[in-house]
């Protein structure tokens, strides 16, 4: 399977830990092909583009009503620095 990834994606996946050094989006394409079950491939790439546009955001991440934030990296990253 194929998942395009654009940059809510490509953000999204690599705060959440989902990839890890991905340079371009085909990198994080493969991390993400490998470790997403193929049935759940196309609703996972909805799942990241909506946590992107509306929690996980670039600038002022939402991080206080994210869901995920128990298992994402980036805000573990920032409970670290505090």
């Amino acid at each position: 399977p194929n998942m395009a990834v654009d940059t809510h994606v490509f953000r999204v996946s690599a705060r959440l830990g989902l990839t890890l050094n991905a340079t371009t989006p085909l990198a994080a394409e493969k991390q993400l092909i490998q470790n997403i079950p193929t049935e759940l491939v196309h609703i996972a790439h909805h799942w990241l583009i909506l946590h992107g546009r509306y929690t996980c955001v670039a600038r002022t991440p939402k991080c206080s009503e994210c869901g995920l934030k128990i298992a994402c990296k980036y805000y573990q990253s920032l409970q670290r620095k505090q």
